[in-house]
């Protein structure tokens, strides 16, 4: 692999002093054990999972990947019949990477200048805990978003802050970045809930996915109160 960070000794340290079980197979590289000890509104959880984290190079700029390689997301999967596994937050088609949380919550539970430890503590210890609880009950043990651009919109459904235009274009960036850009952009031109969700279901946007639907038709009004370009926000 290339384009990757390089530890220093003080910062493997760092990381083996938490997480002794996770060892830097090479430049950039982690891959080991998580012991899980972790406890959500009163139900605690035990357990471990095998890990891959792969770091770039302009971390902490950008967050590392995580994978589970231990074979507990598809089981998961086979046990409950889940043939999409985004449904557990595993991307397929970028190597089974997890989506720890929406792009949104990122600069929130991942600061800038953050070490990895805080990255394992604040978004691969959540995940896996919440992984174990799905494997058990069958469900997330919290509210979740959807993965991709529908998390993005969900995200901007209930989101407190006040809107800014920085904040427009952060969002517009992210649905830019979606393999479904081009339906998000039309939708966010204009409206419609009469056409099919995005996630190609078949069922219309708004009943499907009625919290991304609300987001979508908020961003549409902010963009408009900003007098911003729709077609300008997704140019490539």
């Amino acid at each position: 692999m290339s384009s990757l960070y390089n530890f220093s000794q003080k910062k493997i340290d760092e990381v083996q002093t938490k997480f002794s079980k996770l060892k830097l197979e090479q430049q950039g590289v982690w891959k080991g054990a998580i012991d899980i000890y972790a406890e959500y509104e009163g139900y605690q959880i035990n357990d471990a999972f095998e890990i891959l984290i792969i770091t770039p190079s302009i971390f902490p700029s950008q967050p590392p990947l995580m994978i589970e390689i231990g074979g507990r997301t598809q089981a998961i999967g086979k046990k409950y019949k889940i043939t999409d596994l985004r449904r557990l937050h595993c991307n397929p088609s970028q190597k089974n990477t997890a989506c720890l949380c929406v792009r949104q919550e990122e600069k929130e539970k991942f600061p800038p200048g953050s070490n990895l430890a805080v990255f394992i503590e604040n978004l691969v210890v959540p995940y896996l805990y919440g992984l174990s609880y799905f494997e058990k009950f069958g469900k997330w043990p919290w509210g979740e978003y959807s993965h991709g651009g529908l998390g993005v919109l969900e995200y901007h459904a209930e989101d407190p802050a006040e809107i800014t235009e920085q904040g427009i274009r952060e969002n517009t960036k992210l649905l830019r970045a979606d393999e479904n850009w081009k339906e998000y952009s039309k939708q966010l031109r204009k409206p419609s809930d009469e056409k099919f969700c995005i996630c190609g279901s078949r069922k219309p946007f708004r009943k499907c996915h009625k919290k991304a639907w609300q987001g979508l038709n908020r961003l549409h009004l902010d963009i408009h109160d900003f007098k911003l370009n729709v077609r300008q926000l997704f140019q490539k």
